[in-house]
């Protein structure tokens, strides 16, 4: 399996480990690139992603459906751009709402706030335990 850049559909180049995609980086650097080295969710090999692009995971305890950590974004529009192109790559619509634990931080859902099955039984399990 590997990976392909959304933009171009080609292929993305792969480092088997962190230190050899941190001297890619710094030979990108030299040549006047600012890339920076991060370890995929999709195939756990190592890539370089421009800088600007690149969104650290939050710390705080925020994950998504599949178990991964959440993406922050520093602000609501910077959230909101990015929320627009996934929805126009998927077909889906996306929504963003702020990090319950720290407001300056903003992360994007496929879910609209509503609540999960999973949390909706748990609700009801409570209620019948009271």
């Amino acid at each position: 399996m590997y990976c392909v850049n959304l933009r171009t559909g080609k292929k993305l180049p792969s480092y088997r480990t962190k230190a050899v995609a941190k001297q890619a980086e710094k030979a990108a650097k030299k040549k006047g690139h600012r890339l920076i080295a991060y370890q995929c969710n999709n195939c756990d090999q190592w890539h370089l992603a421009p800088r600007k692009y690149h969104r650290r995971d939050c710390e705080l305890g925020c994950y998504g459906k599949g178990g991964n950590p959440k993406k922050c974004y520093r602000s609501e529009e910077e959230a909101q751009l990015t929320a627009d192109l996934i929805a126009l790559r998927r077909s889906q619509e996306m929504w963003v709402y702020p990090c319950p634990y720290d407001p300056d931080v903003w992360h994007i859902s496929s879910q609209n706030g509503a609540t999960s099955k999973r949390e909706k039984k748990r609700r009801r399990k409570r209620r019948k335990r009271n």
